[in-house]
């Protein structure tokens, strides 16, 4: 079916989903989720943010493990969203150009190598989209029983623990995409990713409606800047915030969006960053420079041909030595018995 892959992808991130429409819903670490299914969980999430001047981009991509056939997903953004579909491969590709660098055993190449307002408070509808199986709509202004009336018309029945989230965003004037997946067949698997542009001062993704979340969050951000970034707001001196991968990508990639995107943001920086306690969430993730664009790649050591030969010797070794003992220990055996015979 256009628009999603049935196939499982990396675990990067998981948000409680509890019931969908008519009942509740959980979060994940990019907004609320309503799903049909009391068991459907997003199992995965990485995106891939950037800005240009006041133009920002976040391109999202999820993981969802459900038997349903729809869901939903709110995600807040600073200022009114629009929604397309993104290049199914992309997140593939940001793997590829981030892999760790093995190291030993004949190596291999190293990544671096390669080359309408409603009344009452609601909330204005923007636009409304259809990108295969995802409808997506963007919402401005309303107060919060505004945009939750709006919600509740639509389908979109959450937590209220996620819908107060809601409430800081409204203060601030952030606008909302609602988008609705549907199709003929349940959603488990790998969803194609959705890009979101928007006007913003500041490279930020957002996470506070993920302080409803009922499991710890693990979430990839991928970012395209001038320089190799790192998180500023004040949550990430609490967290679990690991660099992956720092470096340019100018020359390395054919693909559409990144070519796009890097035209004036060549330097690519992965983060990973693990709350084990999402109550404890108080700030969206928020990016700025790093003190220096020191390039880092993981590295994965390995031993040589010779060392791989050795240890199986060693095991083939140790596996004869038994062997030989199993056998001496029944020869003595059988002949003792012998020997006790009558």
């Amino acid at each position: 079916m256009r628009g999603m892959r049935l196939i499982w992808g990396p675990v990067l991130a998981a948000g409680m989903l509890v019931v969908g429409p008519g009942g509740t819903a959980g979060a994940c670490a990019c907004g609320g989720i309503v799903s049909p299914d009391l068991d459907a969980r997003v199992t995965g999430e990485q995106s891939l943010i950037t800005i240009d001047g006041t133009a920002e981009t976040i391109v999202m991509g999820l993981d969802l493990q459900s038997v349903a056939d729809h869901a939903a997903l709110i995600v807040p953004t600073p200022t009114p969203a629009t929604a397309t579909a993104a290049n199914a491969n992309l997140f593939a590709e940001l793997e590829r150009l981030t892999a760790p660098r093995v190291e030993g055993g004949g190596g291999g190449r190293s990544a671096l190598d390669e080359a309408g307002a409603v009344p009452g408070g609601g909330p204005t509808v923007v636009a409304r989209v259809q990108l295969g199986p995802l409808e997506a709509t963007t919402l401005t202004g309303g107060d919060l029983s505004g945009v939750q009336r709006w919600l509740d018309e639509e389908g979109y029945t959450m937590r209220p623990e996620v819908t107060a989230q809601l409430d800081p965003y409204l203060k601030q004037g952030w606008s909302f995409v609602a988008m609705r997946l549907t199709g003929e067949q349940p959603l488990s698997g790998q969803l194609d990713p959705v890009r979101l542009d928007f006007t913003s001062d500041t490279l930020v993704y957002p996470m506070r409606m993920s302080a409803a979340a009922k499991d710890a969050q693990h979430v990839v951000i991928y970012t395209l800047a001038p320089h190799r970034m790192q998180r500023t707001d004040a949550d990430a001196a609490h967290q679990d915030v690991t660099v992956d991968y720092a470096g340019t990508i100018e020359g390395r990639t054919s693909d559409e969006i990144l070519t796009e995107l890097s035209a004036k943001n060549r330097y690519l920086t992965k983060l990973s960053t693990t709350i084990s306690e999402p109550s404890s969430i108080t700030t969206d993730f928020v990016f700025g420079p790093a003190p220096n664009d020191d390039p880092y790649q993981r590295v994965i050591h390995r031993g040589g041909d010779d060392d791989s030969a050795g240890a199986l010797a060693l095991a083939l070794g140790a596996s004869v030595v038994v062997i030989i003992v199993a056998a001496t220990v029944g020869v003595v055996a059988t002949v003792r018995h012998r020997r006790s015979a009558p």
